[in-house]
């Protein structure tokens, strides 16, 4: 799908198909989405064959999970709002111990989620993030305000290659497999509801290193 739209405005454009200014520098600005989208695709794939021949490996160091979090909102807050969307951070009340993770895994794993949230969630033009903890582990919430998932689709969502029936067009289908993966590997869980009151609700949870418990 990807490669369909980046030949086709290419190829308009370029045999001149297309002349008012407005007109093409929207089909640049596809080109440029859909390669975005491709990259990622291929990325995915990469991961997905590390994972299968044992390839796939985390460099864990204790990090602070709030700060990993903010770095990745601030890198997201601004391209959402230019999509005319908000993302709303809940900080926790209380300071976090740290969690052992793999800085740019976690961040994968967060992108990921914010990315499918303003994807398939765009009608509902708010997402929020919060953090809190309890005695054994942190946890970090995406909550979007969109359609939610399918009671059906719920168990599978995680599944590799899976797409639920609403967005087949979409992605490689293997992106919450390999956030679920990178999660289980440093010790945690991810699980994906329907929030209550309708929308999305992913929650991240990673346990604290054994001396930084509370």
């Amino acid at each position: 799908t990807p490669l369909t739209a980046i030949n086709g405005w290419a190829e308009t454009i370029m045999n001149g198909e297309v002349r008012d200014a407005g007109d093409v520098k929207k089909g640049m600005g596809i080109i440029v989405s859909e390669a975005r989208r491709l990259t990622n695709m291929v990325e995915e794939l990469l991961e997905f064959s590390r994972i299968q021949d044992g390839r796939f490996n985390l460099s864990m160091e204790l990090l602070d999970i709030e700060s990993e979090l903010e770095d990745t909102i601030f890198t997201y807050q601004e391209l959402l709002r230019q999509d005319g969307m908000q993302l709303i951070y809940n900080p926790p009340e209380e300071e976090i111990p740290l969690v052992p993770g793999d800085p740019e895994r976690l961040k994968q794993v967060f992108l990921n989620i914010l990315d499918n949230a303003a994807k398939y969630a765009r009608d509902g033009k708010t997402i929020e993030v919060s953090v809190f903890s309890d005695s054994e582990a942190a946890t970090i919430q995406f909550r979007d305000h969109g359609p939610g998932i399918p009671e059906n689709e719920l168990p599978h969502v995680k599944e590799k290659f899976f797409k639920g029936e609403k967005h087949k067009a979409r992605g490689s289908g293997i992106g919450l497999a390999v956030c679920d993966e990178i999660i289980t590997r440093s010790g945690g869980t991810l699980t994906i509801a329907n929030a209550p009151g309708g929308g999305t609700l992913v929650s991240v949870r990673l346990p604290f290193a054994p001396e930084s418990g509370n």
